[in-house]
């Protein structure tokens, strides 16, 4: 890997973000975003465009994907985060490593909010276990006993996407464990997964919410 490369590489794509950029969306996404990120104001499917047309660029790099994917989070504006992610999607399962899990937990608790935490984890993570699954029990133990939130409402979606294949004990058992904590992102994670796995398996979940008298989630 040549460092020239990657500095060609974010070049290029700062160029064509830059020349996108519209400062009154800019500051409208901020404020959604409560401030806590810069963001160049530009909408999903002109950003679609840009990255769409820079990851064809990148083949022409020999770049190890990691260090493309901590690039983009270093950077101070909110869409490169969502580019860093919408690339992570399109690397093959075959690509992902067992110990790839540290790397997604520095991602979960750098620049934490729910718009990347929520990629990650119903996207990445929730792929990460289907090719370890040897691994969950392992490593969810450790963030569900997090000091922090993100880790801990990550565990609660990570299985998001697994229709019928939902471990419903182990989401049984973390919403248990979260059902007191009166944090806004984890109440409104134990809603979400919930709906969801309804979907598949409605009697199960009601039964659940009636057993653990959970209100106002659903």
């Amino acid at each position: 890997m040549s460092s020239t490369d990657i500095d060609l590489a974010m070049e290029s794509l700062d160029a064509e973000m830059i020349r996108h950029k519209i400062d009154s969306k800019a500051i409208n996404m901020a404020k959604y975003l409560k401030n806590h990120f810069a963001c160049y104001g530009i909408k999903s499917p002109v950003r679609n465009e840009i990255q769409r047309k820079w990851f064809t660029e990148l083949k022409k790099y020999d770049l190890d994907p990691w260090d493309i994917v901590y690039n983009l989070w270093a950077k101070d504006q909110r869409e490169y985060q969502y580019i860093a992610i919408d690339y992570m999607r399109r690397i093959p399962k075959k690509s992902i490593d067992k110990d790839d899990y540290r790397k997604l937990e520095e991602l979960i608790t750098t620049k934490s909010w729910w718009d990347s935490v929520d990629g990650l984890a119903t996207n990445l993570v929730g792929r990460y276990f289907e090719k370890f699954p040897e691994m969950k029990e392992q490593v969810i133990e450790k963030w569900r006993h997090s000091d922090d939130m993100w880790l801990n409402r990550t565990c609660l979606i990570f299985q998001m996407k697994y229709k019928n294949d939902v471990d419903f004990k182990l989401l049984k058992d973390l919403i248990r464990q979260y059902q007191p904590v009166k944090e806004f992102f984890i109440q409104k994670a134990i809603g979400w997964s919930l709906r969801q796995y309804s979907k598949f398996n409605p009697k199960g979940v009601k039964d659940f919410v009636e057993e653990v008298n959970l209100q106002g989630l659903l």
